[in-house]
C-alpha cells in the first residue's frame, strides 16, 4: 500500500511494516499543523489495519522534523498555543501506547518536536548525522509534547534539565552512548572519506583566493556531502527495517503486553506496573503463540507463530 498526503507519507509492505515518512523537504520537515494532521491520518490508518506489525516514522536524509514552524507559533494566544499541543501531544501519546512497537529512523536533525516525536517512538535508530536538540528555552518557551518526560526518563533527570535548559546540541554518537539512539550506523566509508576530502578541498581553495576553484570546489564538496549523507540515511532507514522483519518474529500478543507493562509502570506507577506485569503473563498462557513458542523450543524447531 502506498498512500501520498501533503505533507507525508504512508507505505506498508506485505511484510506488515509501516513506514509513515513526513515529507514537507523544503521546510525540513518542520511540524506545523497541516504535518500533524497528516501524521495523525497516516497512524489512525496503520491502528486499523491489523496486518500492520510494526511503524517506522522517518523523515530524510537532511531532517527528521526539524522542531515547530515558528511562523505558525509566533502569534498564537496561550489558548492557541494548548490546540497546537494537543495534536502533537496525541500523536505521541499513540506512538508510545499504541499496540505494536515503533522505531523512529532519524536522519538528520531532530529538533524540538522533532526530537520530542522521535522519543516517543519505542526504539530509534541514527548515526554520525544525527542531530537531536531542544531548543525552546532559548525561544522563551519549553518542549509541549511531553518530550522532557520522556527524556528525563532515559537520560535522568539532572540530564534532561541540562539538555533542556542549555540546548545542547546532540550528536549522533552521543545520543547513542546517553540511550537516546537504540543503534548507531554509519554511512559507506569510501563515501564518508570522499565528503571529507571534498571539503578540506574547499577550504585549500578558499585559502588560495581562487575564485573559480572555490566554486566548483564548494559544489564538489556540495555533491560528495549529499551522497555520504544519502548513504548514512540509507543504511539508518535499512537498520530500522531490519530490526522491523525481526518484530515481526515475535508474537504479537507478547509485544504488546510489553509494551503496556513498561507504559504502565513508567506512566502511572510502578505499582500498577508490576500488577499489569503480573497480569500480562498470566493471559498470554491462554494464547496459541504460548504453547506453540514453548512447545517448539522444547522440540528444538522454529515456532510458527499465528499471533494468537
Amino acid at each position: 500500500m502506498h498512500k501520498e498526503y501533503e505533507n507525508a507519507i504512508l507505505d506498508i509492505t506485505e511484510e506488515g511494516i509501516a513506514t509513515i515518512t513526513l515529507n514537507r523537504p523544503k521546510a525540513l520537515n518542520a511540524l506545523c499543523g497541516e504535518i500533524n494532521r497528516d501524521m495523525m491520518a497516516g497512524i489512525q490508518e496503520v491502528l486499523a489495519d491489523p496486518s500492520v506489525r510494526v511503524l517506522i516514522m522517518t523523515g530524510s536524509a537532511r531532517a527528521f522534523a526539524a522542531g515547530a514552524d515558528l511562523k505558525e507559533m509566533l502569534e498564537v494566544t496561550p489558548r492557541q498555543a494548548r490546540d497546537i499541543c494537543q495534536l502533537a501531544k496525541d500523536i505521541n501519546e499513540l506512538l508510545e501506547s499504541m499496540p505494536i512497537p515503533t522505531i523512529a529512523a532519524v536522519g538528520g536533525f531532530a529538533f524540538g518536536g522533532g526530537c520530542e516525536l522521535s522519543l516517543a517512538c519505542d526504539f530509534r535508530v541514527g548515526g554520525p548525522r544525527t542531530m537531536l536538540s531542544f531548543p525552546e528555552a532559548g525561544l522563551g518557551i519549553i518542549p509541549g509534547a511531553n518530550g522532557m518526560i520522556r527524556a528525563a526518563q532515559i537520560v535522568g533527570p539532572s540530564k534532561a534539565k541540562e539538555l533542556s535548559m542549555l540546548n545542547s546540541m546532540v550528536p549522533g554518537e552521543e545520543a547513542y552512548r546517553l540511550g537516546l539512539l537504540n543503534w548507531f550506523v554509519k554511512a559507506d566509508p569510501e563515501l564518508d572519506a570522499a565528503a571529507a576530502a571534498a571539503k578540506k578541498a574547499q577550504k585549500e581553495a578558499k585559502k588560495a583566493g581562487d575564485e573559480a576553484a572555490l566554486a566548483e570546489a564548494k559544489a564538489a564538496a556540495k555533491a560528495a556531502e549529499a551522497a555520504a549523507s544519502q548513504s548514512e540515511y540509507d543504511a539508518i532507514y535499512g537498520k530500522a527495517v531490519e530490526i522491523a522483519k525481526q518484530l515481526c518474529t515475535k508474537p504479537a500478543r507478547a509485544l504488546e503486553s510489553v509494551k503496556k507493562v513498561i507504559y504502565d509502570a513508567v506512566n502511572v506507577n510502578a505499582q500498577q506496573g508490576k500488577l499489569r506485569e503480573t497480569t500480562e503473563f498470566s493471559l498470554l498462557f491462554n494464547t496459541h503463540d504460548q504453547r506453540e513458542g514453548m512447545t517448539a523450543f522444547g522440540e528444538k524447531r522454529p515456532a510458527v507463530y499465528t499471533n494468537n
